[in-house]
């Protein structure tokens, strides 16, 4: 697949305030400082994100055990299809390490997130080469994902969700701890030729 990358998404006129942009920023594990209005790619370390997003829970932590979104990019890649696609998994949600995650129907009432989001994910997408903007098919693997850890995580009343008795994977999905998650991130990460 080629890797189509991208212009920087525009800020909004709110956003590209000086004083607020001088304030928005993050310091992350690793110790360095990452600004979550004006995203450096060479601010986004491997490390950093593998981390973050090991201890982050799926669904807001609303699930009958702890699953982290780190375990569900991990299950992404490795149901994915293709090397290029197993990356867009892996990645796919890598903005919750610098930005956190807000549920659906917040998002939907902020729509400068959205704007600053994809500006993450285009530093993120830069820096490991990754195709920008995501490609549909990670949205329909995302898709069985949910289905799969709803059946498994949350309620077997698939119904309620509007999901499909034929939408999620086969297999069960097992909870990792965090540091486990964490190794396996970054396994796979370089098991697809990603560094730093």
């Amino acid at each position: 697949m080629e890797k189509i990358i991208q212009e920087i998404p525009t800020l909004t006129e709110k956003l590209s305030n000086p004083n607020l942009m001088q304030k928005s920023w993050v310091v992350t594990l690793s110790g360095h400082r990452f600004s979550i209005l004006k995203p450096d790619p060479d601010q986004v370390f491997l490390e950093d994100i593998a981390c973050s997003l090991a201890r982050q829970a799926r669904f807001n932590g609303h699930t009958r055990f702890f699953y982290s979104v780190g375990q569900h990019c991990c299950l992404g890649a490795q149901v994915s299809p293709t090397k290029d696609i197993g990356l867009q998994m892996l990645f796919h949600d890598a903005t919750e390490a610098y930005i956190g995650d807000l549920v659906s129907p917040v998002k939907a009432l902020l729509p400068d997130f959205e704007v600053i989001e994809s500006r993450i994910h285009w530093a993120i997408s830069q820096k490991f080469g990754i195709e920008f903007p995501m490609p549909k098919v990670v949205k329909q693997i995302d898709r069985r994902l949910l289905a799969t850890e709803v059946r498994d995580l949350i309620t077997k009343d698939l119904a309620s969700w509007n999901i499909g008795a034929d939408e999620p994977y086969d297999f069960p999905i097992i909870p990792w701890p965090p540091e486990v998650t964490e190794a396996r991130f970054l396994d796979l990460a370089r098991s697809m030729g990603i560094r730093g």
